[in-house]
């Protein structure tokens, strides 16, 4: 009976401090923090042409002086992107998770794992 019973109180301890951890874990990625992106232009083009875009909530700043500022929660994410000044220039780049100081690189080259990618799409799809 005793073992019974010391074995429901561990059972429920747990569960609490699960519970706890959770809760915990959700308030830090919900946390506010003052994010500062940093942009690194590997392209031939003007700092200007690109913005950062934060996922999800899709808030935008743009670079001056090759620095932008955002307010966003932990679990947020940012990507650069084409300034929407300018409608005929298309950038994205992927989704980096939100630190209070990140670096988006701008790179506009034909990457070398891309052209293998093509070169070997193009060799498996040939007409024979």
């Amino acid at each position: 009976m005793i073992i019974k019973f010391l074995s429901i109180l561990i059972l429920i301890s747990l569960a609490v401090l699960g519970v706890n951890k959770v809760i915990k874990l959700e308030r830090y990625n919900n946390e506010i923090i003052k994010v500062h992106i940093k942009l690194i232009n590997n392209c031939e083009l003007y700092d200007k042409a690109f913005m950062v875009k934060s996922i999800p909530s899709g808030k935008i700043a743009k670079f001056q002086d090759k620095t932008a500022t955002l307010f966003l929660e932990r679990s947020s994410k940012v990507k650069l992107e084409a300034n929407d000044s300018f409608p005929g220039f298309h950038f994205s780049s992927l989704p980096v998770k939100v630190d209070t100081n990140v670096d988006l690189i701008a790179d506009c080259s034909n990457s070398e794992r891309l052209d293998n990618i093509f070169d070997s799409l193009n060799e498996q799809f040939k007409a024979d």
